[in-house]
């Protein structure tokens, strides 16, 4: 089955056209010797020797994950997003790749001259590492934005829950999407992975293990980027956290019993945002006092935390009682 792509895979060019320059340098560069330093302490002396394409195929093959990292992760922005935003995420493989490239031809260059010391080339760094990046904000800007097939019309409450009744009985697809995309959750899950994954990138050749670790920490901090989604379909109700869209929660259709609109301090009944529980109910909710309390057959109760919790109680319980 031929895959259709909402996100244009041209926007990551920048980053693929970096690691096609290594591999064209690293090829124009050789043949190496056997063993070189591949390894450096702080002032930049040699203390660990081995292979140099143990250090070509370890950067290439972190370069191709992180492209393919991104084009995921563009694409699932590209279908969640409902409406023209800039993805500062788009820019993880080329601000990553660009860098590993460009450190990696000042490894070249240290080879090549035979130096005793290895000295960070900030030319490299930033011809490559900043071109790279500059070439991705301005392809991102002119990307193209894919609106849904089918998106909900704001009305009054009766207007608009008759809309929903009469597109439920037709026997097209039905599915609604609830955002809640605080600016914190913003900052923790780009700057703070943009930080380490940089620091990564700087301490690679001196302190290769410790560069690995941020790496993994910068990744699991990127999960939870894009917030809480919520989606309504005939069928269920999910929940899910992070541009992954890693499932939080789900509920099927017919076993919820009511749904209604209620408000809430999450500081005083929650103790705070995220996924917690209290005697009463679990909650899921970013920001906010308002959100729709869903009761099951079976007597649990869930709370989600809604920036439009009314629409959201007509579209659910639409569905429940129809």
């Amino acid at each position: 089955m031929k895959v259709k792509f909402v996100h244009p895979i041209w926007t990551n060019l920048p980053s693929f056209a970096a690691l096609i320059v290594l591999v064209v340098a690293i090829f124009t560069n050789g043949p190496f010797p056997a063993s070189v330093a591949i390894h450096f302490g702080i002032g930049g002396k040699p203390n660990a020797y081995g292979s140099p394409w143990s250090v070509f195929g370890l950067i290439i093959g972190i370069s191709v994950l992180f492209i393919a990292i991104s084009v995921i992760i563009d694409e699932l922005w590209a279908r969640q997003e409902k409406t023209k935003m800039f993805n500062w995420f788009s820019l993880l493989d080329d601000i990553v790749v660009g860098t590993m490239v460009g450190i990696t031809l000042g490894y070249l260059a240290f080879l090549r001259h035979n130096d005793a010391l290895f000295r960070f080339s900030w030319g490299y760094f930033g011809l490559v590492g900043g071109g790279t990046t500059a070439l991705a904000v301005l392809l991102e800007i002119v990307r193209p934005y894919h609106h849904y097939q089918w998106t909900l019309v704001e009305r009054e409450n009766e207007v608009f829950k008759a809309d929903i009744v009469r597109h439920l009985k037709e026997n097209s697809v039905f599915f609604y999407w609830d955002y809640q995309n605080p600016f914190y959750v913003t900052i923790l899950t780009i700057a703070l992975p943009v930080v380490l994954l940089v620091a990564a990138v700087l301490s690679w050749f001196s302190q290769p293990s410790a560069s690995l670790i941020l790496i993994i920490v910068a990744l699991l901090l990127i999960m939870p980027y894009g917030g809480q989604r919520v989606l309504v379909t005939r069928q269920n109700v999910t929940i899910r956290w992070g541009i992954m869209g890693f499932r939080v929660l789900r509920l099927k259709t017919e076993e919820i019993t009511g749904a209604e609109t209620i408000e809430f301090s999450p500081l005083r009944d929650f103790g705070g945002y995220g996924i917690r529980a209290n005697s009463q109910m679990s909650g899921y909710f970013l920001r906010g006092n308002r959100g729709v309390k869903l009761t099951t057959g079976n007597g649990k109760k869930y709370l989600i935390g809604s920036d439009n919790a009314d629409r959201l109680a007509i579209i659910i319980s639409s569905i429940i009682t129809n």
